[in-house]
């Protein structure tokens, strides 16, 4: 993962506009900025960032569509959203970004954006996209990483029948099968969200010649406060650390899938009941 820099990094990316009128020359750069974030709701959802174009200029701008040029990141269709920016204004536009492409970097980076200025036609512009906090270079890095995992193990959670109380542990295991890495598979580390905990007496190792192992861990309910429910953007993202081989261990995971979901939604009901 590249080190943060608070330095933004851009290059310039090519944008196709059409209109009505004569050939109408590339719109200055800096009458337009473009920055990356990702909130909250993008990590959870995954496969999307936030783009904020702000109107450095003097006059009204109308954005169509925005889309991310990167070598680092194959090509997906523009982002639709029709608003008019007016002098000083800005605008936080969902991103979406295709898969990682590994071997590349992710510079030069611009944002393609369709504009239209009053008294002239439609037009591309091309922006520099600055990402503070090197945003782009982490989301390459954990798809990136997150590929690498799913070549190299396959993680399944499982979960056993609600307890006799209800307030008890749900017990749990995770299996750790291996994938085409042939070495030792080792877990450090697992976590929970805000919404809940887990809970393994770790590390554990999948040693070289074996093809599977199974870790036992209980989840707990993290919080039964209402706002913190309703305001909890990512309660199924559970990180866990992996080391395969000699390496140092990377971020990945684990995945829960949607009747897993409907499981820990009941047993949380149940569990705040009180």
């Amino acid at each position: 993962m590249a080190a943060s820099r608070i330095a933004a990094v851009g290059a310039v990316l090519v944008l196709v506009l059409t209109g009505c009128g004569g050939a109408p020359a590339p719109a200055p750069p800096s009458e337009i900025s473009a920055s990356a974030y990702r909130s909250r709701v993008d990590d959870a959802t995954g496969g999307q960032f936030q783009i904020t174009v702000t109107n450095t200029g003097e006059r009204p701008v109308d954005v169509h569509s925005i889309a991310l040029d990167s070598p680092g990141f194959d090509s997906v269709p523009p982002s639709v959203r029709d608003v008019q920016l007016q002098q000083g204004s800005r605008i936080d536009i969902p991103t979406l970004y295709g898969a990682a492409v590994c071997d590349s970097s992710v510079e030069p980076l611009s944002a393609r954006l369709s504009v239209t200025r009053e008294g002239e036609p439609q037009r591309d512009v091309d922006v520099p996209l600055d990402q503070p906090y090197d945003i782009i270079d982490r989301i390459h890095s954990e798809e990136c990483t997150a590929e690498r995992v799913e070549s190299e193990v396959t993680l399944t959670l499982s979960i056993s029948a609600p307890p006799a109380v209800s307030t008890d542990p749900l017990n749990a295991s995770l299996e750790v099968t291996r994938g085409k890495f042939d070495g030792p598979i080792r877990v450090d580390e697992l976590a929970g969200s805000l919404l809940y905990g887990l809970k393994a007496d770790l590390p554990e190792t999948l040693d070289a010649n074996t093809d599977s192992v199974t870790v036992p861990l209980t989840i707990t309910t993290a919080s039964c406060e209402a706002h913190v429910i309703a305001d909890s953007k990512k309660p199924f993202v559970f990180p866990i650390y992996l080391a395969f081989g000699d390496d140092k261990p990377v971020y990945a995971r684990i995945p829960v899938p949607t009747e897993l979901q409907r499981q820990l939604v009941a047993y949380q009901g149940m569990a705040c009941r009180r």
